[in-house]
This record gives C-alpha cells, structure tokens and sequence, in this order.
C-alpha cells in the first residue's frame, strides 16, 4: 500500500467501498468525492456545460431507479419526486401506423453500407429468397426486432410465400423465442402444429435474451440475472429482476458475458445495484465479470473527466469484488490522478462473491471432439473470434462450430466474419456451423457466407 502515499492518501474509517451517489458532481461544479473524503474544488475547474453534463447523466440514473416498480429488500425507500421520473426515457410504441422503418429499403442487387464494416461495405448476396427474409434477417440482425416481428407477421397473414412459409414461421418463432414472448410463441405453435401437421419447436429457457423471461430454476439453483447487449439506460428490467430475486434468494447469479458496451448511465445503474445487493447481505457469483471490466476500460482515458465518474467507480467496484488487489490499486491511481482526490484503499469485499465461467455443455446432435462453442452474441469487431476459429480449424477438418446457443450476429460483424471466412476457406479450412437458428441463416444467406462456409440450420 505504501504507493497510495505518493498521493497523500487521507485517513477514512471502516474502508467504506466508494459511493457513486457522491460521484457526478452536480451543478455546483465539484469533484468528485470518494470513500467520504472532502475534496477541494480542483483549480482547474470543469467548464458549466461539463458540469450541466455531470449533473443531467446524475439525474437520469436517479429517475431511472425511481421507476423501477419493486422495492429493494432490506431497504429504505429512495424518496425520488415525482418529477424525477419525467427525466426518464420514454419508449415509443411501435405498431402499423407508427413504425418507421429505419433501414434502407434493400433489393436483390442492393449494396448495404456499413462504416463499422471492415471492408468498408456488405455487398448482400443475389439468391431468390423472398424478400421478407432477407430483410427480416437484416432488420434483427440491426437490432429491430420490433420490425423484424411486423414484417413476419404481416407475411404469414398474406400467405404468399410458396415454398419459403415455413421459413418464415420458424424466422418469427425463433425471434419470439429470442425475445422472450413466450405467449406469442406458445400461441403461434398451436398455428404452426395444425398448419404444417407437426410438431413444433419448443421453447428453450437459454436461448432467450429477455432477463424477464421465465426462467426454470431447479430447487437449490441460484437464480440469474442475464445481461446483454450494451449496459445502458435500458438495463431496468434486469435491475428490477435483481431486485425482486434478492427478496427472496440469499445468493444471485449475474452473468456479463454477453454485454458488447457499456455506456455511463448504464455503469451509474449497475453500481448502485452492486452495492445495494452487497448491503442486503446477498452472496454472488459473477460470470464474465473480467470481460465486463475490459468493455468499461475501453471508454475510459486517464486524465480524461467525462459527464460522470460512473464508469471509472463500476470499474474499481468489480475489481473489489473480485479481490483484484494489483489491479485495484493500479485503475485508483489512474482515477485519482483523473479527478485530482485521492486513490481509495482496497478493502476486500465482506459478502461471498465467486467467478464462474459460462458452461460449455456439448449440443445434442452435433459431434463433440471438433467443434467450437460459438458465443451467444457476436457484435463488434470479429478478430478473436476469427482467431479461434482459425486456430480450430487448423487441428480439425471439417471444423465444426457450434451455434446451438449463437443467438445474434450483428450486420456489421457479419461482414467481417464473412471476410474472415473467405481467407480461410482460401486456405483449404473446411468450415461447418451448425445448428444455426433460422433468422442467422437467413442473415447468412444475405451476406454470402452460406457461400463460403457450409451452414446447417437448427433442427425443429
């Protein structure tokens, strides 16, 4: 501990873990205060529309939680006026009439433009697949479930697809199933079995990236709370699950592996849930929680203050609960010198907090030995992953990856895996996905690489 002295580190009593609600200095244009310490406003003071920045981000995370329709366990009310929650983001619902579509309108011979893309641009592949289905598959592949599920359903009512219906039915029962609607799924299999005479798909708890789907939690289990995509305002409905699972679980599972970005608000809301879980005395078991602290360093920059200093507190948090002393101390320092107060100490962590890995459990059907468990979401750049895949293919032919639990594949990281693909298909790699669900194989097919690699979608 002796390096914290270079910073004249202060006296604080029991250690307390730093409170973010002290954090995102308001209008008033301090410092940030940390683990109780009285910080002098620094000389080099933020300008008014940091602090206006500081000061609305601090007040969207307050609305939010004061939206959250159950109580914390254990604890006091938070006494949010009722103005606070008119700072909260709105949804807008979408239906027939109000749904914008938000994606240019594709034809067969269309190019999609992506500045993400590696290659500058996604040429989609002519076939003669209908058009619902491609731009289904584009759409969810966008992130546009809610469109991607009108146009399916608008489909099916017209009835006009030939030889491609069941295509579509299976695109939208695998969408309802990703969603976590499991009422529509289970209403639209009864339609499915009397339509095409057999039997339909069945729903499979994993393979939903709902947080609020229901869960099947054997008796003993500790239940999880699932979170995906970016950490974002838009993470209640997994805080609020948390929230009503600590009422009544003396231990919680949360589980970030398949959380892509993170974003201010989103760390803001997480770290005040770490420590009101910790507060209310819950054991935890953190899954990709390293993973998590990578996304979070990656939008921060030493000597940089952004609106909040959220992310930067969500970063030391996790570490302190994985008991990452070396690597606590090291993000303080780059904290302390950030915001000029100084570095808080590593305290460990009182509640039971372990780290467990996502189970990779072998697929029914699909041959064990040569295969590579795909992840649940592939955004972003492909580069690991293309690496792994690589490296498979090199000890294996055919290699063989599993997509039993591949969920989505975003657009823009489709077109770097199709260039992944092709260099080493070029090289002799004989390269098989399997058990695709039907809205990635459509994507597959839009793109190419059902060209390139072979694809064999999910049984039903």
């Amino acid at each position: 501990m002796g390096i914290f002295s270079l910073f004249g580190k202060n006296n604080r009593p029991n250690g307390a873990p730093p409170e973010d609600d002290k954090v995102p200095a308001a209008a008033d244009n301090q410092t940030p205060i940390l683990y109780g310490d009285t910080v002098e406003r620094s000389t080099n003071s933020m300008t008014l529309r940091d602090s206006a920045s500081r000061s609305t981000t601090s007040m969207k995370i307050d609305a939010i939680e004061s939206e959250m329709s159950s109580e914390f366990v254990h604890l006091p009310p938070t006494g949010k006026s009722a103005s606070e929650t008119d700072l909260a983001p709105t949804t807008t619902t979408q239906g027939s009439n109000t749904t914008q579509l938000t994606l240019p309108v594709m034809s067969r011979t269309t190019e999609y433009l992506d500045n993400e893309s590696r290659s500058g641009s996604i040429e989609v592949s002519v076939s003669d697949t209908p058009e619902v289905i491609e731009e289904a598959a584009v759409l969810f592949a966008s992130d546009q479930s809610e469109i991607a599920e009108q146009l399916l359903l608008n489909a099916i009512a017209d009835n006009d697809l030939g030889a491609s219906t069941h295509i579509v039915w299976w695109m939208l029962l695998d969408l309802y199933q990703i969603t976590g609607k499991q009422q529509e799924f289970d209403n639209l299999s009864v339609d499915f079995a009397n339509k095409f005479e057999t039997s339909p798909p069945t729903w499979i708890d994993i393979l939903t990236l709902d947080p609020q789907a229901k869960n099947l939690e054997r008796p003993g289990s500790i239940p999880a709370v699932a979170f995906s995509g970016k950490l974002d305002a838009n993470i209640g409905k997994q805080l609020e699950r948390a929230q009503k699972l600590s009422a009544s679980h003396p231990a919680l599972r949360l589980e970030f592996t398949r959380v892509s970005s993170v974003d201010p608000i989103g760390c803001g809301l997480l770290l005040r849930m770490l420590k009101k879980l910790q507060k209310a005395g819950l054991d935890l078991t953190l899954v990709g929680a390293d993973e998590l602290a990578e996304r979070i360093r990656e939008i921060l920059q030493v000597g940089r203050r952004d609106e909040t200093a959220a992310p930067w507190l969500l970063l030391l948090e996790i570490l302190h609960l994985l008991n990452l002393e070396q690597a606590f101390e090291d993000a303080s320092i780059d904290y302390s010198i950030t915001f000029e107060v100084s570095p808080p100490p590593f305290i460990a962590p009182h509640n039971k907090v372990i780290t467990a890995a996502e189970e990779n459990i072998p697929s029914p059907g699909i041959p064990a030995g040569n295969t590579l468990l795909m992840p649940t979401l592939i955004e972003g750049r492909t580069d690991e992953l293309l690496t792994k895949i690589q490296t498979h293919a090199n000890a294996h032919s055919p290699a063989i990856m599993d997509c039993s639990r591949l969920i989505r594949v975003d657009f823009s990281a489709a077109g770097e895996l199709l260039n992944g693909l092709a260099v080493l298909a070029s090289n002799g790699n004989a390269i098989e996905f399997h058990g695709v669900n039907h809205l990635i194989t459509a994507l597959f097919k839009v793109v190419g690489i059902h060209e390139i690699v072979r694809v064999v979608p999910r049984k039903n």
